[in-house]
């Protein structure tokens, strides 16, 4: 009786298990979908909102990962897989790559001081794109001076959003051009920056003393002077620079010292410092409107008609000299307009020296 119950409850055991192995593998085709494919639909180039709708729609589950490129809409779909027209089970996982809606930001790198070849090169390792390129005259050729970004000067370690638009100030070299060295003693360092800058030059400072104020401490002493020992003015070529020496207090004695022009060698009263003063305002305006991009030798505006007091009028014919320049940096010379060759004569031939008289140009 008892042998009979055992191999009854094996039998209805393999029973048992016989029908669920049935079942799974009857479910199987309804687990898996099979035989059950669609088309993977085009979903690159449209934005993510769009898309996650339509793949829903279609019963696919979405995976998103995210890149970043400046030139591609934020949100929009940059690749997919599997591929389009590709035919994939339903309920099957669509992998999308789209683009970020916000940059990242990184550190800005420097660029200041190094080649503009070298600068570029760096520019595309850190995946910027790369903007204009802005020529300014400067003694540092080639080099860059500044970095951009949307117009805006940014340093070294500031963090712009990436892939962002990068322009570059390029030093191209002195200026075929003169401009008049400005009188910068006894002006705040604030003041003289702005001068400087306004007239296309450059700085190079020297700090002196304790300085605790730094915009407001003084320059005592520059080199070139505005002023030459004659009280004329003196010119330096565009792009060129000063160098600038800066007190936090001189005394008047200190500025004295280094006044532009004859100033500094007399002991002169106060109606003279006035005058000399005046020329000093003279060089620093009327003629820089005379120099701007021609070169006026100081021969021809000696005789301007009626001296200084018709500065401002055409001079008759001036005599406009070509400059060139060999090997930036090194010698240059300058070429006078040919001028018509002389009729022959049996007269000996005498030189002709005209004195110049600089005495009423400023006066």
């Amino acid at each position: 009786m008892l042998k009979r119950s055992l191999i009854l409850n094996l039998l209805l055991a393999l029973l048992l298990v016989s029908g669920l192995i049935f079942l799974f593998f009857n479910s199987l085709n309804g687990i898996t979908n099979h035989g059950q494919e669609v088309e993977v639909p085009k979903v690159t180039n449209k934005n993510l909102k769009e898309v996650i709708k339509q793949l829903d729609d279609m019963d696919f589950e979405i995976e998103i990962d995210s890149t970043y490129k400046s030139y591609i809409d934020p949100l929009e779909v940059l690749q997919q897989e599997p591929a389009a027209g590709s035919r994939v089970k339903v309920g099957r996982t669509i992998f999308l790559l789209v683009n970020r809606q916000n940059a990242p930001k990184v550190a800005m790198p420097d660029l200041v001081s190094k080649s503009f070849r070298n600068a570029l090169l760096i520019l595309k390792s850190y995946r910027f794109v790369i903007g204009d390129t802005i020529y300014r005259p400067d003694i540092a050729a080639g080099a860059v001076l500044e970095q951009l970004v949307n117009g805006k000067k940014v340093a070294s370690g500031d963090m712009v959003p990436f892939g962002s638009r990068i322009d570059l100030v390029v030093g191209e070299g002195l200026a075929d051009y003169e401009v008049d060295v400005p009188n910068l003693i006894g002006q705040t360092w604030r003041e003289a920056k702005e001068i400087i800058k306004a007239a296309g030059l450059f700085d190079a400072i020297l700090w002196e003393g304790e300085i605790t104020d730094t915009m407001n401490a003084i320059v005592y002493k520059q080199f070139p002077e505005a002023l030459n020992e004659l009280d004329l003015p003196m010119a330096i070529r565009g792009g060129d620079m000063i160098d600038v020496h800066i007190m936090q207090n001189p005394s008047p004695q200190v500025l004295r010292q280094n006044a532009p022009g004859s100033l500094k060698f007399q002991d002169l009263d106060d109606s003279l410092a006035d005058v000399i003063q005046q020329r000093l305002d003279k060089a620093n305006t009327r003629l820089a409107d005379a120099r701007k991009k021609a070169v006026i030798s100081d021969n021809d505006i000696t005789q301007m008609e009626g001296g200084d007091d018709n500065f401002d009028k055409k001079p008759r014919k001036p005599v406009v000299e070509k400059r060139a320049v060999k090997n930036q940096g090194k010698k240059m010379y300058k070429e006078d307009k040919p001028k018509p060759k002389p009729k022959a004569t049996n007269k000996p031939k005498v030189e002709e020296t005209v004195e110049q008289d600089y005495s009423d140009q400023y006066d």
